[in-house]
């Protein structure tokens, strides 16, 4: 059993961020959208994506609204988690295919191939640096041409001051989000226990990222959407 494995979340914990994360994290939906929006296909496509970290698949049934035709291959190492992203995507059963796979193991990518887009949001910070890097590389290989990379990200800024002010303002979202009632104080004390939450982050600088990027051959490599320390990068393979 791996670290990771070890300190997955059960059914409790699963509940509890399926009602509470999209209020604890600023610019969640607003951030899908945009990743979504970055797409350059037509809807009528049958595209095949990788969803890396898909989770309660947020992320899957954003690309499904817009994409009612794609495959999409959610990659996750939880696979409660997985079954109930899969059931939340239930009009969409037999194109959301998950995988019970680690992100920390080159076999993440095995049997996957004419890849048109690889998608993550909030996930890969988790992986140590190195092999963070060497993911990078394994999604590229995978990509058909002209294929596209999607992710949104944590990244350490170079001023500590645009660390702190996200951490103020992830503050008074949730305070906001209390006080709107969309969460509550336990469910908060809860979450601060989850096993998710408190796995150590690998976070990389936004032009570490980009380097990689271009290293593993990738093109047309962008930051469209930033706020301070969060961003969206997309690359073209």
């Amino acid at each position: 059993m791996s670290e990771n494995e070890s300190k997955q979340p059960d059914s409790e914990q699963i509940s509890l961020l399926e009602n509470v994360y999209e209020f604890i994290i600023p610019k969640y939906r607003e951030a899908h959208d945009l990743m979504v929006s970055m797409l350059d296909f037509s809807n009528a496509n049958e595209l095949r994506v990788v969803d890396l970290g898909s989770g309660l698949g947020g992320l899957s049934r954003r690309v499904f609204e817009t994409f009612p035709r794609a495959t999409i291959f959610g990659i996750d190492n939880n696979e409660q988690i997985l079954l109930r992203g899969r059931e939340k995507l239930v009009n969409f059963k037999q194109q959301f295919l998950p995988f019970h796979r680690d992100l920390n193991q080159p076999s993440w990518s095995e049997d996957l191939e004419s890849i048109d887009a690889i998608i993550s949001s909030f996930s890969l910070d988790y992986l140590p640096l190195e092999r963070h890097k060497q993911l990078v590389q394994e999604a590229f290989n995978i990509l058909n041409p002209l294929g596209r990379w999607i992710s949104c990200e944590f990244f350490k800024a170079g001023d500590s001051r645009v660390n702190r002010i996200f951490h103020e303002i992830e503050i008074q979202f949730v305070r906001k989000a209390m006080k709107n009632g969309q969460v509550s104080q336990k469910q908060i004390d809860q979450l601060s226990q989850s096993t998710v939450l408190r796995q150590q982050h690998h976070v990389c600088t936004l032009d570490t990222k980009i380097e990689w990027l271009r290293i593993a051959g990738f093109d047309k490599i962008e930051v469209p959407w930033k706020f301070l320390n969060l961003a969206i990068i997309s690359a073209v393979r």
